[in-house]
């Protein structure tokens, strides 16, 4: 089996974004009057949709979730995309992919258009032959990843997904990927990547290329 297609999540595996979506939840939750959250609670939200976070924050209340939404994505777009870091040894790993003729793509919860501008304000758009993410018609990672696979050369059997929440490596399985890879240097740890059932676990980027050869 010949792996050639790589899927990558963005925050927590490309970039070390937590700083400006904390501070997005922040700024939504004032703005709306909602009791705020520790830093520590609101780190957990980082990987699932922004919509479904909402929606579980608003007790019901859809109105409520979308403008918290809309309200987030105000100050995401304008400031909180550019509080965010790529993490130390990605820059390596991706020219180092690219050596070995790996076809690269960004699958993310992040809104689509979002996660385009963030990649070319951090000049790592042109590491990717697509960068697929949150849009009305995938509004979860398991459709994110779909889209990929139906929308480009990847084919199942011979793509990977590497991420580090469950939701990355459980989108993998739905789509019935050869391979998930969970990172440990994200915003998930051992314990629940594991129990989400990835294939193997990485500690830096380094080792993703020995991963998959």
């Amino acid at each position: 089996m010949t792996l050639k297609h790589l899927l990558f999540d963005l925050d927590g595996t490309i970039v070390e974004s937590s700083k400006g979506i904390i501070n997005g939840f922040h700024y939504a939750l004032d703005a709306l009057n909602h009791p705020q959250l520790s830093d520590q609670v609101l780190q957990t939200f980082i990987g699932p949709p922004l919509e479904t976070t909402f929606e579980t924050l608003s007790q019901g209340d859809s109105a409520w979730a979308a403008k918290a939404t809309a309200t987030y994505r105000q100050y995401y777009t304008a400031k909180g995309m550019f509080e965010a870091q790529v993490y130390e040894g990605i820059l390596e790993m991706l020219d180092e992919l690219h050596h070995f003729d790996y076809q690269l793509y960004i699958a993310t919860s992040k809104k689509e258009t979002v996660a385009q501008n963030m990649l070319q304000a951090l000049d790592l758009s042109h590491h990717f032959k697509g960068i697929y993410g949150s849009t009305p018609e995938t509004m979860n990672k398991s459709l994110v990843i779909k889209k990929v696979l139906q929308t480009t050369e990847a084919r199942a059997e011979n793509s990977v997904m590497i991420g580090d929440r469950a939701y990355d490596i459980i989108g993998g399985i739905n789509n019935k990927v050869a391979k998930t890879i969970g990172v440990l240097w994200g915003f998930g740890d051992e314990d629940e990547l594991t129990k989400a059932g990835s294939d193997i676990l990485i500690a830096h980027p380094q080792q993703l290329l020995e991963s998959i050869r």
